[in-house]
């Protein structure tokens, strides 16, 4: 599971432990977190047998404690946006802690997210840190993976791609890592249909998720630094190296509105269920709270409505972003922003309608 010392990606984690998964390999950029998380796993790990020790659970003709110890976690701290040598070190220790077995299911959940307009973007410091490690390195992790650990050979493979839903539609002000998210949206759409006979490829678009993927600054898009890191440069955040907000000189802090996100843990949950549920129905799912699932539906299924709301909608999140910092996701602040905007307009505070 890569990006897994915080977020998603430890959570996932800790449930998959819980579940009883015979050998965790955890990665991400810090060490230390790394082995929290899998301290985390191990306790529920241990959770899960003492459940499965109960009378009531265990039969005499299924003593599940036998045949199962509690999982093993191993960790393998590595940055997703370092180079490919860098990345072919970690999949060599990583097959080596998997040992002869081999790995059975890659989750890709490491990413960077980015939130300013696009012409307010330092597109030169933004774009290949964003693409590096939203599309470029997983794409040459999975073929690592699979080439290293010859997983064509054996006849099969399964990997977990968590995206975005930000890949199936277009989203002012995060124009950028949209497209980072197509990208990858799109190559492992196409690697699932030709590689079919022996790959499962489970696409996970999450929306909006009450992890750290909001700290950093969000004038720093505009006022990028020599030396600073990639996600100080571009206005980003990582998914597994976010703890800390990150303040311009203004101190400003980017941050959206708690109420429009999902919990952590129901979204691990539901990521779980489409691992294990039949793959002709979860080739791809969607995970958000709504109003987020109806923008998905719309952007799938009806592309003038979509196009339309859009329209109105974009320019209040950057009006919101540009007044105060806020990643606007939360309806019942955006129809007070536009409500604002009608009455401006009425009493002719205003010559537009939309800002």
């Amino acid at each position: 599971i890569t990006g897994s010392s915080s977020g998603i990606g430890a959570e996932l984690a800790i449930q998959l432990a819980s579940a009883g998964v015979g050998h965790l390999i955890l990665s991400g950029r810090r060490e230390d977190k790394l082995e929290s998380v899998a301290h985390s796993c191990r306790e529920a790990s241990s959770e899960w047998r003492m459940t499965m020790m109960m009378p009531s659970t265990t039969t005499p003709d299924d003593d599940v404690t036998n045949n199962q110890g509690p999982t093993k976690v191993s960790i393998v701290p590595f940055d997703m946006s370092a180079g490919s040598e860098i990345l072919d070190k970690a999949v060599s220790t990583a097959l080596h802690l998997a040992g002869p077995s081999g790995i059975d299911i890659l989750v890709l959940n490491a990413g960077q997210y980015q939130c300013s307009p696009a012409l307010d973007t330092n597109i030169d410091a933004a774009l290949p840190p964003l693409m590096n490690v939203n599309f470029a390195s997983p794409t040459r992790l999975s073929q690592k993976v699979m080439q290293t650990d010859r997983w064509k050979e054996r006849g099969y493979g399964h990997i977990v791609t968590v995206a975005s839903l930000m890949g199936r539609g277009a989203s002012p002000l995060n124009a950028l890592y949209s497209a980072s998210k197509h990208a990858l949206r799109g190559y492992f759409t196409a690697l699932a249909v030709e590689e079919r006979s022996w790959l499962r490829v489970d696409l996970v678009l999450p929306g909006a998720t009450d992890t750290g993927l909001w700290s950093g600054s969000y004038d720093a898009a505009r006022t990028s630094a020599v030396g600073a890191s990639s996600e100080e440069r571009s206005g980003t955040t990582t998914g597994d190296n976010n703890d800390e907000g990150r303040h311009d000189n203004s101190g400003r802090l980017l941050h959206a509105d708690d109420r429009s996100k999902m919990a952590v843990g129901r979204c691990a949950q539901l990521i779980v269920s489409s691992m294990i549920g039949p793959h002709f129905l979860f080739f791809e799912t969607w995970i958000t709270r709504n109003p987020g699932l109806l923008w998905v539906y719309l952007a799938s299924y009806c592309p003038m409505t979509f196009q339309l709301l859009t329209n109105i909608v974009g320019p209040l999140r950057t009006a919101m972003w540009r007044k105060n910092g806020e990643d606007a996701l939360y309806m019942p602040t955006l129809l007070r922003q536009l409500w604002g905007c009608v009455l401006d307009y009425a009493s002719g505070r205003s010559d537009y309608l939309l800002p």
